[in-house]
C-alpha cells in the first residue's frame, strides 16, 4: 500500500475520534506503526504535512501533489471531503 493511501486511511480513523475532526502528525505516525507500516516516520511526516497539505507552507507549498489534508492550525489536520 502506498504511503498516501496509508495516511488516508490513519487519518479517516482518526477524524471520527475527536470533536473537530483534527488530529497530529504524532497520531497518524502512531497509528501507522501501530498497523504495521513499511514507512518511515520521515515518510510520513513529509507526506502530512507536505505532500498531502493543501495549504502547506513555505518552499514546501510547492511539493503538495495532493489535496487531501489541510492544515487548520500549528500541528493539527483534518481531512478536505472529497469534492
Amino acid at each position: 500500500m502506498t504511503c498516501r493511501a496509508e495516511v488516508l486511511a490513519a487519518a479517516r480513523s482518526l477524524s471520527g475520534g475527536t470533536a473537530d475532526g483534527t488530529f497530529s502528525i504524532q497520531d497518524v505516525v502512531q497509528t501507522m506503526r501501530t498497523l504495521g507500516t513499511r514507512h518511515t516516520d520521515a515518510e510520513v511526516r513529509l507526506h502530512v504535512s507536505t505532500v498531502m497539505c493543501r495549504n502547506a507552507t513555505g518552499k514546501h507549498r510547492l511539493n503538495a501533489s495532493f489535496h487531501d489534508l489541510e492544515r487548520v492550525s500549528r500541528g493539527r489536520y483534518r481531512l478536505i471531503p472529497p469534492a
